[in-house]
């Protein structure tokens, strides 16, 4: 696999080129989205090169990752706030939301809209990929110091790998050991895809997606369909963990749709991003909320410490068919129905 990889890249391959796959081989990723998976995680996860050879890191658009090598510290936040505060945003009845005006707008970190450290790792500093904004191409770093080196994707937090750069007489592995390295990764991974996709959640609760070892993620609501009474509260979880980020939000097709696509944008809708209902406020939703029954969670995380603010229950007040997706991950979908 890992030959034909470099057979790919004509203009970068060599005896001391080593690919790397953000999210596994294309095969591999392929066969994860069809299960509606994902591997938050770099192929092989720990690489061994010599100092003066490169990594060529390849699958980083599909799977909507970067490489962000550091020789001290982390992984940078992809959302901040901007200087511009949120306007008067009002909603579908004419009245302001609660953020409006008072809270800033959130949108990318403009240091990962493009490039930075160029295509030489020292062993200090950083060199970051950016994110891939544009069409997939490789990312192609040469490490010139021996030492190990930890690296990140800035848009998953959690998934990380590591480069060990050998002295030029010690033996690095094969091509081969490599190729039996990412395999054996692979073959752990999909075994743990097809033991979460079996996951049951009982009780009031809705499982935003479920996750597992080597940064195994399932992207679809666990208990998407949920039958209720009038006035109970359901609890929209992200597993402690996860390295992904979800909303749950209610609301017309009509209504949703330029909300999500402002998540492929420098500047996040407020309205996406934040919950429909101040911090510390439990939100309620019947038909008529917000003028057309709209109710968002805001954007969630699993990791400690997310700077995303965020409110996981709901109130189902009155009967009808509440229909909600993700606005991230727009194919996942979910119905409450209250009777």
């Amino acid at each position: 696999m890992t030959a034909l990889g470099l057979a790919a890249l004509p203009a970068v391959a060599s005896a001391r080129t080593q690919v790397v796959y953000g999210g596994g081989s294309p095969a591999f990723a392929q066969q994860l989205i069809q299960k509606g998976g994902e591997a938050l995680a770099y192929f092989p996860s720990t690489v061994k090169i010599h100092a003066g050879d490169s990594i060529a890191w390849l699958g980083l658009g599909p799977g909507f990752h970067d490489v962000d090598i550091v020789a001290k510290g982390g992984a940078l936040p992809l959302i901040l706030p901007t200087a511009n505060t949120t306007g008067l945003v009002a909603d579908a009845a004419g009245n302001p939301f609660w953020f409006a005006t008072k809270v800033p707008i959130l949108g990318f970190n403009p240091v990962l809209l493009g490039p930075s450290g160029g295509h030489k790792f020292k062993g200090t500093g950083r060199v970051d990929s950016g994110l891939p904004l544009g069409p997939p191409k490789p990312f192609v770093v040469k490490f010139t110091k021996a030492g190990r080196f930890n690296y990140f994707c800035d848009v998953h937090p959690g998934m990380k790998g590591k480069v060990v750069v050998l002295p030029k007489g010690k033996a690095a592995p094969s091509r081969a050991q490599i190729a039996a390295q990412v395999a054996t990764q692979q073959a752990a991974d999909a075994a743990e895809a097809k033991t979460l996709l079996k996951t049951k959640i009982t009780g009031d609760v809705v499982s935003m997606g479920v996750h597992g070892t080597g940064g195994v993620e399932i992207l679809g609501f666990f208990q998407g369909v949920k039958h209720i009474k009038a006035g109970t509260t359901i609890t929209f979880e992200m597993g402690a963990g996860s390295f992904e980020t979800h909303t749950a939000t209610f609301g017309p097709d009509s209504y949703l749709s330029p909300l999500a696509k402002s998540f492929t944008s420098p500047a996040v809708d407020s309205r996406a991003a934040y919950p429909s209902s101040p911090p510390g406020t439990p939100i309620s939703l019947d038909p008529a909320a917000h003028g057309n029954g709209f109710a968002n969670t805001g954007a969630m995380q699993g990791v400690k410490g997310s700077p995303l603010p965020a409110l996981n229950k709901i109130t189902f007040t009155q009967k009808g068919t509440y229909k909600f997706e993700c606005l991230i991950h727009e194919f996942m979908k979910g119905v409450v129905v209250v009777s």
